[in-house]
Order: C-alpha cells, then sequence, then structure tokens
C-alpha cells in the first residue's frame, strides 16, 4: 500500500513496477503481433463477425487477462472486457485489437515482434496492441499491489477501429458504460479535440484508357503503390521522364492485354494525407498526361488536392485546424470505377453537408454515385474538465515536458465514442523515434520499448487518481 511515500517516490514506483513486468509486456505483445487481425468480412461469422483473426486476437487477449486473475468477458465477438473490481460504477481505458493490411516495403516481419535497438517491430505495435499492453499492465500493477478502488476499472477491447468502430458502438449499446476513460491510441499530452471523420465511395462506369487498374488499402491510408494497364502502346521514354520530374519511383512493361505501369508511392495515415505520396493520384497524372485520359485528368483534378480544394470543400477550422482529404483506394475493372474517400473536418463543418457537395461534384466532372459508409462526428472536449487536467498533470509531472498543449488530432480515437473519455498517449512529443522505424500504418511500424514502459507508469498513476481510494 502507499504509506508514507511521497508523492514523487510513488509515481517512480509505478516506473520500476513497469520494468519489472519489461519481459513480459514485450512476450504479451509479441503473441498479439503475432495474430494479422485486420478485418475479413468474407469469412465473418456470427461468433466472429469481423473475421477469424480478429476473433483469434481477441481470443488471446482475454486469455492473458484471465491468465492474470481478471474477470474477462466477450461481448459476442464485438469486443473484450477486462476488469479489476466489481463496484457500481467504472473507469474505461479503450484499446483496439484490429490492425490496417500490412502493406509492402518491409524490412522486418510485419507479424514476427522481432526487436531491435530498443524497438519491438510489427504490424500494430504503435497502433494499437503497443498502447494497449501498457494501459493493461498499468491496470495490472494496481491490482497486484491491491490498492483500494472507488470504481472499477475496465479495458474495452475493441476489434474494428480501423474501419467503422463497429465492434465498440455494439458493446456501447449492450453493456453499461464507463463514467469516464482514457484511449492510448494517440499522442501526449493528451488530446482535446479530434476532427470529425466521413468515409464515402463513389462508383460508377467509365470512359478510359485504363482497362485494369489496382490500388489501396483502406479509406484511412494513403495510397503507397498504384497498378495499371492501359489498352494503348507503352511509353517507357514518357514514363521514365515522369519519374524523374516527380522523383518517384516505378517500372513498366507490355504484356498481351497492354501496357502495364507501376507507381510506388509513400503510405500515411490519412489524418495527414500531405505527408505521404499518393502513388493512384500520381498515376492518373501520369496516364492523363501521357494519353490524353480525360478521366485521369478529372479525377486529378478532384483528388490532388489533400485539404479538399478540388472538391470544393477546403475550410481552415479555428479550434481543429484545416479540413483534409484522402483517396483511400482506387480499383477499375470492366470499365467500373471504385473509389474509396476520406475527409477529417473540423466542427464548424457537417459531414452530410460535405457529403451532398461532393456527390454533386463527382456526379458533374466523373459521372460517378456516392454512398455513405461512415460518418463520425467530431470531439470537442473541455481543456479545463477534470479529465484532461488530471492527464495532463501526471504528464507533465512526469516527463517535464511544460510546454506542449493539449493536442486537437486530424485521427479518429474511441474516445468520441463516449461520453468524458480522452485519447492520451502513448507518442512522447519530446522522444524521437529513430529514422528507420514506421509510425501507425507505415511499414517496418514499431513502437520504443522505453515509451512502452514510461506509458504504463503515467497510465498507472492516472487511473490511480481517478479510480483508487485514496
Amino acid at each position: 500500500m502507499i504509506g508514507v511515500w511521497k508523492k514523487e517516490d510513488f509515481m517512480m514506483k509505478f516506473l520500476e513496477e513497469a520494468r519489472a513486468y519489461q519481459d513480459s509486456m514485450i512476450q504479451d505483445l509479441r503473441e498479439l503481433v503475432k495474430i494479422e487481425s485486420v478485418r475479413d468480412d468474407a469469412h465473418a461469422t456470427k461468433e466472429a463477425p469481423f473475421g477469424p483473426n480478429i476473433a483469434k486476437c481477441l481470443d488471446k487477449a482475454l486469455e492473458i487477462g484471465k491468465r492474470d486473475g481478471f474477470k474477462v468477458e466477450n461481448v459476442d465477438g464485438h469486443a473484450g472486457v477486462i476488469q479489476y473490481g466489481d463496484l457500481e460504477e467504472s473507469v474505461g481505458v479503450l484499446g483496439h485489437l484490429d490492425v490496417v493490411p500490412v502493406g509492402d516495403g518491409w524490412h522486418f516481419d510485419p507479424l514476427g515482434g522481432e526487436v531491435k535497438d530498443g524497438y519491438i517491430m510489427g504490424r500494430g505495435t504503435c497502433d494499437d496492441k503497443g498502447p494497449a499492453i501498457a494501459a493493461y499492465y498499468a491496470i495490472k500493477i494496481l491490482k497486484d499491489k491491491g490498492y483500494k478502488l472507488k470504481h472499477n476499472i475496465q479495458m474495452i477491447l475493441g476489434t474494428d477501429e480501423e474501419n467503422t468502430s463497429a465492434g465498440i458502438l455494439y458493446y456501447k449499446k449492450v453493456r453499461k458504460n464507463p463514467i469516464m476513460g482514457i484511449v492510448p491510441d494517440a499522442e501526449f499530452p493528451c488530446i482535446y479535440a479530434e476532427k470529425g471523420i466521413l468515409d464515402f465511395t463513389a462508383e460508377g462506369k467509365i470512359d478510359s484508357c485504363i482497362r485494369f487498374m489496382q490500388s489501396g488499402t483502406a479509406f484511412n491510408v494513403v495510397i503507397s503503390k498504384a497498378d495499371v494497364i492501359v489498352d494503348k502502346p507503352l511509353d517507357k521514354d514518357y514514363f521514365t521522364k515522369f519519374l524523374l520530374a516527380n522523383e518517384l519511383t516505378g517500372e513498366c512493361h507490355e504484356e498481351a492485354d497492354g501496357a502495364h505501369y507501376h507507381i510506388d508511392g509513400k503510405p500515411f495515415h490519412a489524418s495527414r494525407p500531405f505527408m505521404g505520396i499518393n502513388a493512384a493520384v500520381k498515376m492518373f497524372e501520369f496516364v492523363g498526361s501521357c494519353y490524353n485520359d480525360t478521366f485521369s485528368l478529372n479525377a486529378v483534378k478532384l483528388f490532388k488536392d489533400p485539404y479538399g480544394v478540388g472538391m470544393k470543400v477546403a475550410y481552415d477550422g479555428a479550434y481543429m485546424g484545416p479540413l483534409t482529404f484522402n483517396l483511400g483506394k482506387a480499383n477499375i475493372e470492366k470499365g467500373q470505377v471504385y473509389f474509396a474517400l476520406d475527409y477529417r473536418y473540423p466542427n464548424e463543418c457537417e459531414g452530410g453537408d460535405l457529403l451532398q457537395r461532393s456527390a454533386e461534384i463527382i456526379k458533374e466532372v466523373l459521372g460517378l454515385d456516392t454512398t455513405l459508409v461512415d460518418d463520425s462526428k467530431w470531439l470537442l472536449n473541455d481543456p479545463e474538465s477534470e479529465l484532461i487536467k488530471t492527464c495532463l498533470k501526471h504528464y507533465r509531472a512526469f516527463s517535464g515536458d511544460n510546454y506542449t498543449p493539449p493536442l486537437r488530432i486530424g485521427g479518429g480515437t474511441y474516445a468520441r465514442s463516449f461520453e468524458n473519455f480522452a485519447a492520451f498517449g502513448p507518442i512522447f512529443p519530446t522522444r524521437e523515434y529513430a529514422s528507420w522505424v514506421g509510425a501507425e500504418h507505415e511499414a517496418d511500424e514499431g513502437f520504443e520499448i522505453e515509451t512502452l514502459l514510461l506509458a504504463c507508469a503515467i497510465y498507472a498513476n492516472v487511473l490511480y487518481d481517478l479510480a483508487c481510494a485514496h
């Protein structure tokens, strides 16, 4: 128990406890990373509504919780609960076990969990399996030390955050919700504002020299590579000059059914599409300019600008900054096109208005029909709320960073799904990652082990304040 520790000693004690669990944390994280928990609708069942691999990952996480003596529950395959305490109300910790597709360009086994120079590598290590493990061990520290609770601590693990958040929304409907909580799926010091997220598709018949196109993996990832086959002669010289002029890599060759071109882009999270290079947009630029293809030129006109200028929806919000736009998928086959499109919009905008305006211009310019996939409203917390102030207090006391203000982000977390929740860590603005380590949704995604431990200690302090009887 606490005894006569000073507050500073108490905080450092949690760090010592986290370090004592380091090997176990790494091993548990590796077990989760080994499972390619990407949504798989083709093999979904009633027991595994988002596919077998996500169900397998959920089972493994709950197995870890049961091993350590927690009360665990599988909520109809949509979410998992690991609970400490048996009281009326709960403080929540929301994480997610699903990941975006692995993609290309890795120098490490994306499902291996290899440890190299202080980092653990693999898809999901940073988003969000690593942060979830940090928070889980924070709860385990409090439980193992036997601190008396005033509220339960519930770790709620979602299974579809990278798509529609359907898993956590199902949990919200069928179970009693926590009174407040944190979401370890962002950055420190604390997130007080999240932009709205609008995902929609555009589909229809087109007239283009492109016979086939394949590009993109998800709404929320900048397209990293694009392949097309055009029913025109190969123009290798023009393509080479295009690549040089745009500082791109790619290749081309003749096939029986046309000229095949490949362009490499740079993937990045759709919350900051301006940090990536969209390979599909570049491919439309090439095909449009090389073959005077009207459809490709019009696609560039609409989709090139990452701030929605081409779609005539550009807006710079007073609190949340500018609206951003991402083309996440572009596929063409047998004269039919499919686009997956993503907006991150500030609180002055409404998703319904954006969809209507976008539908009109896409129909006018490309002749395609649009369909809403998901509209997740923005989140705007009071920076002076008890929750935000508690998070900031412990982050600042622990890190010594007294300058970085609460943040606003274009990314979406589970915080927007519940009342009185905030995204909190685990990435430190004061800690620089190695250049060879990729961020979330990138190739060579990795998570620093020291960040894992420091975040665990901070989470333990915050949960102690919010849920334990002092």
